[in-house]
């Protein structure tokens, strides 16, 4: 009795390890976006007081460079439940809509990506300034 007891409870504790090292390994910024399911993106970079856009669908060749600047950095999720701005001046919202129906908003900043759970971005930070670029291109004014 005591052996099957012992093998059980190392069995969850193994299970409980590898659901752990899953979760909180280190992936790719498109892997966790699920870019290649992407169809329809919208950047936001600069915020107003009234906002309102449509989430349009978006070019291949637009979802493709966007998926391989996301590829360049590598994300881990953090144990924080809540997040404080430090580089306002750095931030910018990615909405993107899936081919499923979904859509989800991100919150991206310097070294830190936010949805309903905090990712630190290992190899920090990004690059702003190509996303103001691409910003401008694919929401032209």
């Amino acid at each position: 009795m005591k052996k099957y007891f012992f093998i059980s409870l190392s069995l969850v504790i193994i299970a409980v390890i590898l659901i752990n090292s899953y979760k909180y390994r280190e992936q790719n910024l498109g892997e966790l976006l699920d870019i290649g399911n992407v169809d329809k993106v919208h950047i936001i970079t600069e915020y107003k007081d009234s906002y309102q856009f449509e989430l349009k669908k978006a070019d291949q060749e637009s979802i493709s460079k966007l998926a391989d600047y996301l590829n360049q950095y590598q994300v881990k999720l953090t144990n924080e439940h809540g997040w404080t701005s430090k580089y306002e001046n750095e931030r910018f919202e990615l909405l993107l809509g899936y081919k499923n129906g979904d859509s989800e908003r991100f919150t991206i900043e310097h070294d830190v990506v936010v949805s309903t759970r905090v990712y630190r971005v290992i190899n920090a930070p990004l690059d702003y300034k190509w996303i103001q670029e691409f910003e401008r291109n694919i929401n032209p004014k």
